[in-house]
């Protein structure tokens, strides 16, 4: 029985079966990862709320302009945004914890999961993983070091050896790639997930977004 085991791990963990292991493991994760954050979060409401509070952002910038343009008007128009500021803060926090909810259900036994996963193709002694999949490109001529050392894997075995060079890339690389093609069909599949149009994560590399509306005192 110990020796049928060993058997069966040698064989999932050998390219072309582990690809197609990590792929359908990645879709199981996806799945089971995205159905309780459609249960456990309202995205209905969340996008109502996204809404509101990217017009908050939008007037934002408007009165930045504005504090430029036309100082008499934006001390006109200031009180008016600084009375909706502080709820639409709150709305924030309350999204951000609603997001956060799946990952109250998911994150210790997924740890685990990917523990066990992982040991199955990183061989005893080695930080490097076993090959798993060859890309159309050799990743470590083309990527940064310090992306290559957490792709990189080798295999060496009497049918012939698998050396960092020939761009073969691990169970971590791996399973990036299928995870995040997987997660982004089955999210816009199930309707968890919709285009921002250019607002919401977009704004934290927006300038004009990150910057404190003036007091109009010390414009008049």
């Amino acid at each position: 029985m110990i020796l049928a085991w060993a058997d069966f791990i040698t064989w999932l963990t050998t390219p072309p079966v582990s690809m197609w292991f990590i792929f359908v493991v990645s879709i199981l994760v996806s799945l089971f990862s995205t159905f309780l954050n459609k249960v456990l979060v309202d995205h209905d409401k969340m996008n109502r709320q996204q809404d509101v509070i990217n017009d908050h952002k939008k007037r934002k910038k408007e009165l930045l302009q504005l504090s430029e343009d036309n100082p008499k008007r934006y001390a006109k128009e200031y009180p008016k945004w600084q009375r909706r500021d502080p709820s639409i803060k709150n709305m924030e926090q309350k999204m951000s914890l609603q997001r956060l909810k799946p990952s109250c259900f998911t994150f210790l036994p997924m740890i685990i999961f990917f523990y066990v996963i992982r040991n199955m193709f990183t061989p005893e002694g080695s930080p490097i993983q076993f090959p798993v999949a060859s890309g159309s490109m050799n990743p470590m001529q083309e990527f940064p070091t310090l992306l290559t050392t957490m792709l990189q894997s080798e295999m060496y075995s009497v049918l012939g050896n698998i050396v960092v060079d020939h761009g073969f890339i691990g169970f971590t690389g791996w399973y990036m790639l299928c995870s995040f093609t997987n997660s982004t069909i089955i999210n816009k599949l199930l309707k968890v997930s919709r285009p921002s149009g250019g607002q919401g994560m977009g704004s934290m590399f927006d300038s004009k977004a990150q910057e404190d509306l003036p007091n109009p005192k010390s414009l008049l």
